[in-house]
């Protein structure tokens, strides 16, 4: 269990990432997990995914390349790189919503241009909001290396719910 830092209800214990976010405008719980102050999803762990960026509309998460998330050609599963981008994708969104309100997929597209191997050092995905209205909300996203070599591409349409906490 982690004790965020400022921002959040004094003397509470946020065992989850979701808590946080029930509790704190996006940015503000996107900004404690960039920081370290606040726990990351256990997705991001399992992947060891980072967050690097993060502004109202915008974020960057960061992923090294590992043979153990190969498929059977040798480079990167589709589904892994998927995966960080709808991670990016979603958290864009997130990023511009107040407490209470939760960004989730409706719809997700990736188109890969290159193969992601160990022999990039990192690759970063970059998303940022195209459109946010009260019930949806678009966004799109470029997955680069250090240099700004293209890997892959990505759009998602997100519905907004409300997610107020269990009282």
């Amino acid at each position: 269990m982690t004790t965020p830092g400022d921002g959040v209800l004094p003397g509470q214990i946020y065992p989850h990432a979701m808590d946080v976010f029930r509790h704190m405008d996006g940015l503000e719980a996107l900004e404690l997990m960039r920081k370290g102050q606040t726990p990351q999803t256990n997705l991001m762990r399992w992947m060891q995914f980072t967050l690097e960026h993060v502004e109202r509309g915008k974020v960057t998460f960061a992923m090294v390349p590992r043979e153990e998330l190969y498929n059977l050609i040798g480079s990167v599963h589709g589904g892994i790189i998927t995966t960080l981008l709808d991670t990016a994708l979603g958290s864009s969104v997130q990023s511009l919503l107040p407490s209470g309100r939760a960004a989730t997929t409706m719809d997700l597209h990736t188109r890969f241009h290159r193969p992601v191997t160990t022999a990039v050092p990192k690759v970063f995905a970059e998303a940022h909001v195209v459109h946010a209205g009260r019930r949806t909300a678009t966004s799109e996203a470029k997955l680069v290396d250090a240099n700004g070599k293209i890997y892959a591409t990505g759009t998602s349409t997100l519905l907004i719910l409300e997610d107020k906490p269990e009282s």
